[in-house]
């Protein structure tokens, strides 16, 4: 692609540069052409400019392509760069407040089953949940395990931590913890480009742990990367859904904000 613009560019410039030249010669010559060489060398001048504006016109929408590719890139980084500022100042034990018991996971489960059930019927998303399972309390291994692939983000080791978290929802399938590391899988694949994976990541999350505190928050990221990916129907299901489920959650602002700006 910067080839074919240098490539286009160059000839532009040498178009540009020529053609006052060409006229000039024309001008002179003119008296000792024919009148039928004289109107053919004006036609070659008017279609080297002609072809001057076509090559600007592409430069001028290839540079606005590029600009909108650039700030959408931006815009995931400055998403992704706020959450992370904002939970590192939490301590582990206070996201662990925020896990609902494993002894009440069981009428919570069975309560937003029957809602996501209806939920998919209406607005036809992947939100139903799985035959409910028993999550356990973290344990020494599987916190420090989370807590080594959570400090990769920190450091903004995407790859890394992609890996971790990988393992780690695996070797922990039923850990309280581990709706929390599928959502941020979810989130390091968003930084990685692979917005499909993500969305995997995110529609487990509420699939596999319905009632879980990053229920509202993969919800919400199901929206906007719906949106991003073109489906913008299924991003106004989604954000409209968090609004409704939890309109005093900071999930439910982001959500109203984002909804207001989809076409």
């Amino acid at each position: 692609m910067i080839y074919k613009n240098i490539r286009i560019r160059s000839f532009a410039m040498v178009l540009c540069f020529t053609a006052p030249f060409a006229s000039a010669e024309m001008q002179q010559a003119s008296g000792g052409l024919s009148p039928g060489a004289a109107a053919d060398l004006l036609f070659q001048l008017e279609t080297l400019q002609q072809e001057v504006q076509s090559l600007r016109g592409q430069l001028e929408e290839q540079g606005h392509e590029l600009k909108l590719m650039k700030q959408s890139q931006r815009d995931r980084y400055i998403d992704l760069d706020k959450r992370i500022s904002l939970l590192m100042s939490a301590s582990v034990n206070e996201t662990n407040r925020n896990l609902p018991p494993a002894q009440n996971q069981e009428p919570q489960r069975a309560v937003n089953q029957d809602a996501a059930t209806s939920r998919t019927a209406s607005n036809q998303l992947i939100t139903s949940p799985l035959a409910p399972v028993t999550l356990q309390p973290p344990t020494e291994a599987s916190q420090q395990a989370y807590n080594d692939a959570y400090n990769l983000i920190r450091q903004r080791k995407f790859d890394e931590a992609e890996t971790a978290f990988t393992q780690f929802v695996k070797q922990f399938p039923n850990n309280s913890l581990t709706g929390n590391g599928y959502y941020w899988l979810g989130e390091v694949k968003l930084v990685q480009g692979r917005s499909s994976e993500a969305i995997d990541a995110f529609t487990t999350v509420i699939q596999k742990f319905p009632g879980h505190s990053k229920e509202q928050d993969s919800l919400y990221k199901l929206g906007t990367v719906s949106d991003q990916m073109g489906d913008s129907a299924k991003a106004k299901s989604y954000l409209q859904d968090v609004i409704r489920r939890f309109p005093d959650s900071k999930a439910a602002k982001l959500a109203s904000g984002y909804l207001s700006k989809i076409k």
